[in-house]
Parts: structure tokens; C-alpha cells; sequence
């Protein structure tokens, strides 16, 4: 691993043969997920659809809900303005995958001495089913958890140059108005200035929680407005459902029963037993994403990638820990904050809300892998 403190330059550590070695893969998966899935603009899609439309024809009331997808409707907003179909977003969304591609690429030769272990860190997140089956759905998912793998890359390249700063402070703000929990990616950053230095870093900190608390407000007001909010994220909690919508058996461990009136937080302390379950459960379905309503072939792809992807990240884990690399904690703090909203109100029904955990993870495998190359090529 590189001295924390000092990163390896990039120069000579990707080779321009090497670019075709990570996008090929990449190019593959996108055919061959274009022609199974084709271009979805069902479901949620058609809220942003229609949201861009509203806009075009005038209704632009304002909707503190569509604030926080405000950055994604927008794009559909200038797609409609130049005539363009809905569909083309699928354009604009395999555009941000290649280049979330190449960044990571990037973020990768900031922590690895390997020119392997960066090839297959990279192949690895270029061919990750998990993320790059989203890229041709139309919504908030793909386009966001490319924008956070970005948002990464110009936080270690801030201090570079002026543009890379004025880029990072761009995606760093716009980021929760492409799905709410892009809130998080503040904390995660916090606390990567923290490990550098907090004194020098001051007035990014500041500006931050400053930030942060204008973000909780808004979102405090949404919960209190907004039907969607208040009843979808408490019928769950009172339900007890670990996935949205599908039913549980945690609800056996229920001592007090719901009544009007009761608050769900009021709920959720009168029964300790089965919100510790409830959430422990969800924790777990965070990173278990197989699904009972799945198909057998689909659950055995997600077993088996997932089962490379969090072995290698629990060594790259340890590869942290054990060499006090504390500029890198901030992955770690990526995992745990993004699987947060999902502990709290539920784990989505097909786990595209765990698209920004897995791209940490991806992070952290790449770290793994380079241990476990290593101790391999010091064995022979």
C-alpha cells in the first residue's frame, strides 16, 4: 500500500493498452444489458418524466419532494427542450457510467501500487452487474452513484488545481439534488479533511455542516408536508418490514401495538426487541441482496459477485485498520453512512438504493485484491 501521507504519482501506472482492457468489459455488459433489459421508463421513471413536462408547459409551483431530484428532472427538462425523446437519458446516463468507470480508475492509482490490482479493481466495478444494471433505467440511481464515484475522485484531486477544486465543490453541492441521501457524501468528506488536517481544512468544514443543517431542515420539512414521506417510511416501521412493502414475521416480537397517536419513534422505543431485529435485519439486506422473488439464476449472480466483492473489501478492511491509513477511512464511513436511510426506513425492493455502498465496496475490494496479490508474488 502507498504511504497515506504521500500518494504515488499517476504516471506510469495505467498504461493507454490498459484503458481498453478496463472498457472493453465495460462495453460488453452495456450490450448485453441494453438487449435484455432495454431502455425502462416504467415505474419511477415516470415521475421525472412527467415532472419535465409539467415544467415545460409552464407548472413550475414548486414541490420541496422534486427538490431533491431536482439536478436529474432538470436534464430531462433540457433533453425535452431540444427536442429529444425521454429515452435518450439512457445517453446521458451511459455517458456518466464510462466516466464514473474512468474515475475510479483513477481513485484507484491513488491507493495502489499494483498495476494488476488496479486493472482488476477496475474490471471489477466496469462489469459490476449490481450498478451497471441501472444504467438503462431511467432513474435517479445510475446517473447519482456516478456522480458520487466523480464527486470521490475530485475530493483526493482537489489541491491539484483550481478547476478540479471548482469541480469537486460543484458535485459536492448538487449531489443531494439528485437523490436525498446525497447528503452523505458531506460527513464522508468532513471526515477525509479531518484525517489530513482539521486546522487547515477549517472553512470546507464549516461550510459543510453549514450546508448540512440548510439540507436537514429542508428535508424535516418534507417530512412534515409530504404525504409520500410521512406515511410510506412510517407504515414500513410500523409494519416491520425489513424490504419495502414485503411482508415480515418481526412483528411476533411486538410488545406494545400501534395506536393513534403514538409517534412511529414512540412505537419503535415501547418495542426495543423488534426494532433491533427490524434494523439488524435490514442491515443485513443491505449487503445480502438476494431476494426470495428472484429469480434462481438472478440470486446466483448476486451470491457470487457479492461474495467476491465483500471478501476482498473485509481484507482491504483489515489492509486499513492494521496500517492505520487513516486518509482512507472515509471509504469505510461511505459504507456505513449510505446504508443508513435503508436501516431507518427500509431496504428497496430490487436494492438499487444500495448502489453507493456497493461503490465503496468495490473500493475497498481493490484494496484487498492488491494485499492478496501481493502475498501471493511473495510466496514465489
Amino acid at each position: 500500500m502507498p504511504d497515506p501521507e504521500n500518494p504515488p504519482k499517476e504516471s506510469g501506472r495505467i498504461k493507454k493498452n490498459d484503458w481498453l482492457l478496463i472498457g472493453i468489459p465495460w462495453i460488453i455488459i452495456q450490450i448485453i444489458l441494453l438487449k435484455i433489459q432495454g431502455i425502462n421508463q416504467q415505474g419511477e421513471s415516470v415521475k421525472y418524466i412527467l415532472a419535465a413536462d409539467r415544467w415545460i408547459n409552464g407548472d413550475r409551483n414548486p414541490d420541496l419532494y422534486n427538490l431533491f431530484y431536482s439536478g436529474y428532472i432538470s436534464i430531462h427538462v433540457i433533453l425535452k427542450s431540444l427536442g429529444l425523446p425521454p429515452g435518450s437519458m439512457y445517453i446521458i446516463q451511459l455517458i456518466f457510467s464510462g466516466l464514473a468507470t474512468y474515475f475510479f480508475t483513477k481513485i484507484l492509482t491513488y491507493f495502489l501500487h499494483s498495476r494488476i490490482a488496479i486493472l482488476c479493481g477496475a474490471i471489477l466495478f466496469a462489469t459490476c452487474y449490481i450498478i451497471q444494471s441501472w444504467v438503462s433505467f431511467l432513474y435517479t440511481d445510475s446517473i447519482f452513484s456516478s456522480l458520487l464515484v466523480m464527486e470521490t475522485y475530485f475530493l483526493l484531486t482537489e489541491e491539484k488545481s483550481r478547476r478540479n477544486k471548482w469541480i469537486f465543490w460543484v458535485l459536492l453541492v448538487i449531489l443531494p439534488l439528485f437523490r436525498p441521501v446525497g447528503f452523505l457524501a458531506l460527513p464522508t468528506a468532513c471526515l477525509y479533511w479531518i484525517t489530513i488536517s482539521p486546522r487547515t481544512n477549517k472553512y470546507k468544514l464549516l461550510f459543510c455542516f453549514g450546508y448540512l443543517f440548510l439540507i436537514c431542515f429542508v428535508v424535516f420539512l418534507t417530512f412534515t408536508n409530504s404525504r409520500y414521506f410521512y406515511y410510506m417510511h412510517s407504515y414500513h416501521n410500523i409494519r416491520a418490514n425489513v424490504i419495502c412493502g414485503y411482508p415480515d414475521d418481526l412483528s411476533k416480537f411486538q410488545v406494545v401495538p400501534f395506536q393513534d397517536g403514538m409517534s412511529v419513534f414512540q412505537y419503535l422505543f415501547s418495542n426495543p426487541g423488534m426494532t433491533l431485529r427490524l434494523f439488524l435485519a435490514r442491515f443485513y439486506k443491505v449487503f445480502s441482496m438476494g431476494r426470495p422473488y428472484f429469480s434462481p439464476g438472478h440470486n446466483l449472480l448476486l451470491f457470487i459477485s457479492t461474495t467476491i466483492y465483500y471478501v476482498t473489501a473485509i481484507i482491504g478492511t483489515v489492509v486499513i485498520f492494521r496500517s492505520a491509513l487513516k486518509k482512507l477511512y472515509f471509504i469505510l464511513a461511505g459504507v456505513l453512512l449510505f446504508s443508513i436511510p435503508m436501516i431507518l426506513f427500509c431496504v428497496e425492493w430490487t436494492d438499487r438504493f444500495s448502489l453507493p455502498v456497493i461503490c465503496y465496496i468495490l473500493l475497498l475490494s481493490s484494496i484487498g485484491m492488491e494485499r492478496i496479490l501481493f502475498k501471493l508474488k511473495s510466496k514465489n
